[in-house]
This record gives structure tokens, sequence and C-alpha cells, in this order.
């Protein structure tokens, strides 16, 4: 027993190096593997931190960009007050704009139509019909809003210098000449030929020539609609279609009568009867059907 005790002795001190060799070794793993933890915080740290840096780059780009948005939103708005500070109504089929909420239909005759209203009323169109009649009311408010169409109606027939009413063509023709315009007489009486430049629509900026067939009792009753030269449209006498590729017939008439090539666009003047009758309101219609070509 004794030996073996003395055995376990000399066998123990003997290993101590080797044990302290081991240790050692422990050790040395335990700080690379501090070095390696360390090295990982250190790159997850510089990540995060570059990340931190881009989204800062990011928001102020952002910053940037929506410096420009709230720039451009309130041109915006300040577009839109301006637009709906201005009212667009129309007099005699003229355009005309204010800022005011409410005018007296006097105001509106004096004011936009130019006009007496001592010798004129005022009546409000809709759809081409009579909406309301302001005679007798030339004072009282009319709330306004964009869109609305006035016509200026004569209380009594309109004297000219020598005292006599003009009808029929000479009529038409003083009415045309009085807006610029030429007019010529071909051979037949009641026609009545002008040159005309497309001023709205999608033939704006065309030369055409513009024929009218004028009655005798105009300024009561207008001519039916325009003649025009050269063809803008192909011939479609029918109703089938709409303006304006329908209802557009051979105008033989002036072609014999001024040459060239004719047709005739069957476009009456609807509510007419509600209008002023002059030149100037008959052209307005003719303006339209050109602006919705």
């Amino acid at each position: 027993m004794l030996y073996i005790t003395i055995a376990a002795v000399f066998i123990l001190r003997g290993s101590r190096p080797e044990v302290a060799a081991k240790s050692n070794e422990r050790c040395i793993m335990q700080e690379k593997q501090f070095d390696r933890a360390e090295e990982r915080e250190l790159e997850q740290a510089e990540g995060h931190l570059r990340e931190a840096e881009a989204d800062l780059q990011a928001a102020g780009i952002a910053e940037e960009t929506a410096e420009h948005e709230i720039e451009k939103a309130t041109r915006e708005v300040e577009e839109a007050l301006h637009r709906h500070r201005e009212i667009h109504f129309t007099v005699d089929g003229e355009p005309e704009e204010t800022e005011k909420r409410e005018l007296t239909a006097d105001q509106i005759i004096s004011e936009y139509g130019e006009k007496d209203p001592t010798t004129n009323y005022l009546v409000e169109i809709e759809g081409g019909h009579r909406k309301d009649s302001f005679k007798g009311r030339g004072g009282e408010l009319i709330r306004l809003h964009d869109g609305m169409q006035f016509q200026i109606i004569p209380l009594g027939p309109t004297p000219v210098s020598d005292g006599r009413a003009r009808t029929g063509v000479e009529a038409f023709v003083d009415g045309l000449k009085d807006l610029g315009y030429a007019p010529t007489l071909p051979e037949k009486p009641d026609h009545v030929v002008i040159d005309y430049e497309v001023q709205s629509g999608r033939f704006t900026g065309k030369k055409v020539r513009h024929g009218f067939v004028v009655p005798k009792d105009f300024p009561e009753v207008p001519p039916s609609g325009p003649h025009v030269s050269p063809h803008i449209h192909p011939i479609h006498p029918s109703q089938d279609i709409g303006h304006p590729l329908g209802a557009v017939q051979e105008s033989g008439s002036f072609e014999e009568g001024v040459g060239g090539q004719w047709q005739y666009w069957s476009r009456p003047f609807s509510g007419w009867a509600l209008t002023k009758k002059t030149v100037a309101v008959y052209m307005s219609h003719i303006w339209r059907l050109w602006d919705s070509q």
C-alpha cells in the first residue's frame, strides 16, 4: 500500500508541467475567443454606424424632397385660390370674368355689355333656352357662378342713323363690316360670302370661306347654318350621327354662284329668339361650331 501511494505522488509531481501547459493553452484559446468576439462586436457596431449614416443621408434627401413638394403644393394652392377668385361667364357670347360674387342685372348690362340698362334688359340662358328674365328687375342681385350665360335684350327696336330699321342682307352685311369682315355678294341676292380664319378648336389657324343665305326677315330669323369652302368633312346628309360629321350636305348654290368646292353644315342657331339677334351673336355661333370640331 505504501508503495502505491509513493508512486501516485511521483506520478502527480511528474504531471505538473503538462497540466500547466494545458492551462496556458486554455487561456490563450479563451483570449483568442474574446478577441474574435470583440472583433465581431466592433464589426457589428461599424455596420450599424454605416447604416445610421445611410439613414441620415436618406433622411436629408427626403427632407429636401419634402421641402420641394411643399413649395410645389403651396404654389398649386395659390393658383387654385386665384382661379376660384375669378368667375367666368359670357354676355352676348363674349367671355367675361369678375372676382365679385354678386352683380345686379343692370351692372352686367352696363359694365360688361356696355349697353344702357334703361333701354335693355338681361336674360340668363342655359342650354340654349331662356332660364330667367330680369326684365323690370335690373337692380336685383344675381349670385354668380362659373359658366353662366347672359344675353342683353333691347326693350324696343334699335333705331339707325336714317331712322330706318335695316333687315335682311343689308343688315347682315352691315353687321359683318362692324366686326371687321369684308363681305362680298355673289350673283344670288340673298347670298353673302366672307373670308374666315378659324380661331378655336382643332382647325385653329385654318383659312376658309364662309357663305350665308340670309333670310329677308333677318334679324328676326337667322341663317339656317353656314356654308363652308373647301370641304372640311365628308358629305353625310343624314343626321344619324351628331356634330361635327352629321348633316353635312352639298352646297350647289354656292358652287354655282361663287365657284369652288362648298359644303353646307345644317346647324341652326338654337335659342336665337332669346338672344339680342345681332350679327355678332350669330358669329359667336359660328365660333362655337369650329371650337367643337
